[in-house]
Formats: structure tokens, sequence, C-alpha cells
């Protein structure tokens, strides 16, 4: 996959306010900052002047700032003050401006000179209005370890156990495995209520539910009652910032309803950051674990509860999904 054929998100919008924010794409460090007209700008992390960091500077009059010695940068690079000198602002760019805009609640940037011809990749839509919340961090693994991990409903039993699911407590249901579009998709049935404290406080009857990976990095879980109406969406973008390296952006969205939406967002913010923290720990093991028999075959066993691994490896690779036809698959969950 091509990383300069995408947007790729960077920041929260509302956490883009007039102070500069740094971050990380593909190795790139970049500055975003919003330009006079409130919209978001992004610039590479660097004064050429004498290479001091732009997010360390301050945000004035729609421009960046060094904070090293003032140099003012406008959101399409161009210099427009040197402090102490009369020259006047430059005509051509400094420094090379990125891409950059703003949907589904995040800013987003691409490595490209040119917008990405697709939009950013949207969340599932649901006509009911509804309460969302959002949760970042930073993950040391590959985004093929995360989004398989996030999708794998067979790691719930061990990693989560209680939380989400028992190993003793399993259920015989239907898989049914199709491709998208740009991605791949897994739609469950025939499985009722979780085990698990988050099935238990969160829903009433389970009606469907389904796991799907969008390029370039957008994985899905969502569960839908029996008369089709959300119990949960949790879509969660996944952006390479280094090697080996991942930002999470992760908006969990319920169908608004009696429950205060603030009393929602405190509980499920506290449970989820518990289902987080257990992941991190054995997507970084894992990640530890690939670097230490780096020298062994790269590629893993897959087992046939592997639903989604493959097309996920796929898609990363190639950049296009994988051509098959949609099939059922009898697991016990």
């Amino acid at each position: 996959m091509n990383p300069l054929d995408h947007w790729w998100p960077v920041a929260l919008s509302h956490e883009l306010l007039n102070t500069p924010l740094a971050c990380q794409v593909h190795d790139m460090p970049l500055v975003l900052f919003r330009a006079s007209e409130g919209r978001p700008a992004a610039l590479p992390d660097r004064c050429p002047h004498r290479f001091a960091p732009l997010s360390a500077g301050q945000v004035r009059d729609g421009q960046i700032e060094c904070p090293y010695h003032g140099w003012r940068f406008a959101a399409d690079g161009r210099c427009t003050r040197v402090p102490g000198t009369d020259l006047a602002p430059c005509s051509k760019p400094l420094l090379d401006s990125l891409p950059s805009c703003e949907a589904h609640g995040l800013v987003w940037v691409s490595l490209n000179t040119e917008s990405p011809l697709a939009p950013p990749v949207a969340p599932a839509e649901h006509r009911h209005k509804l309460d969302t919340f959002w949760i970042t961090d930073q993950v040391q693994c590959s985004m093929q370890d995360a989004a398989e991990n996030f999708l794998d409903g067979f790691h719930t039993h061990f990693v989560h156990s209680g939380w989400i699911r028992h190993d003793k407590k399993r259920q015989k249901i239907s898989a049914w495995v199709r491709p998208l579009v740009d991605g791949v998709e897994a739609q469950y049935s025939e499985e009722g209520k979780q085990s698990g404290l988050i099935s238990q406080l969160l829903e009433g009857e389970r009606g469907t539910s389904m796991g799907r990976f969008r390029l370039p990095g957008l994985a899905e879980i969502e569960y839908l009652d029996r008369k089709g109406d959300l119990n949960l969406l949790v879509s969660a973008w996944l952006t390479p910032s280094a090697d080996g390296q991942l930002r999470l952006f992760a908006r969990i969205a319920t169908a608004r309803g009696w429950i205060p939406a603030m009393l929602k967002r405190c509980v499920l913010r506290k449970l989820f950051r518990q289902i987080l923290r257990q992941d991190q720990q054995i997507l970084e093991q894992v990640s530890t674990n690939h670097r230490r028999f780096q020298t062994m075959p790269a590629n893993p066993l897959d087992g046939p509860q592997d639903l989604l691994g493959p097309s996920i490896r796929q898609l990363l690779e190639h950049g296009q999904p994988q051509a098959f036809e949609a099939r059922q698959i009898d697991i016990w969950l």
C-alpha cells in the first residue's frame, strides 16, 4: 500500500485550537496549526533557518512563528516575517505544505503534494442520533497486528477474560466473511449476549455484529440488537507514525437514549481504557518477539479461526481487496 495515496488522521479536531500541535506520519515530523480562516494547516516541523521545531513556537494571526528567531510562516510555507530585517515576504515557499482537511471529528493530512481523490475514510452511518467520545493513544506494533487484534474475537477469551468473553462460555455462531470495495468484513449471527462485563452492561438482546477493516487503516466493531438498532460502534483509525509505532484514534458511539451522555462517557471510558491497556500489553509483547525472531520466517501461521487476518494482510501489502467469494463459517466464539 502506498501511503502517499491516502488521507491519514493526525489529531482530533477539538484539540487543534490556538496553539501548534506536533505529530508524525510515516516518519515525517509535522506541525499542525489553524490558519487565519480557521482551516487546519500542516508543515514540516522545522524552521529552515536553524531547524528549530516550529511546534515549540506560537500561532500568530493564523501563521506559525518559530520559537528561536521569530521567523513566521503562512499555511502555504511562505516566510512572511524575519524580525530584525527589512526583508519583504517571500514569494516562494521555504517549506513544503501538506494537504490537510477536517472530517469525522479528525484532522487529516496527505503526504502527497496533491490531495487524494478519495475522501477520508468514514465511520459506519446510522439513522439514530449518537452519543460519542474519543480515546487516543500510541501503540508499539505494526498496522497488521493492531488491526487484526482489534477485529479478532478469539483473543478476547484470554486477553480480556471476564471483560468481554469467557473461554468456558463459548457460543456456536455463524460468521459470513465478504470482501468490501475497500476492505473486508465479517458478519456474525446467532450469537447471544456475550458473557463479559461490557456486554452485560451495554446490550440487551444481541442481533447481528460486524467487524470490518477498510483502507488505509480503519477497523470497526459494530453491535446491533434484534431490531437492527445500534448497541455499540467502535471506529478505530490507525495512523503509522514511525516504524513499528501507531497512533490510535478510537471513536466510541452508542445510540442516544435515556441515559445521559456524560454518564455513559464516564463509565465506558474507564472500561475501554482497561481493554486498551490489555491489548497494548499483548501487542507490544508480540512486537518485541517479532524483533527477537527477526531471522525466522515473518509470515504468521493462520488457522481456521483467523477470519480477517489474511485479508487484512493482503490489503496492506497490495492496497486493494483480496478477490474471494463470500463464505459462511460456523465457529465457537
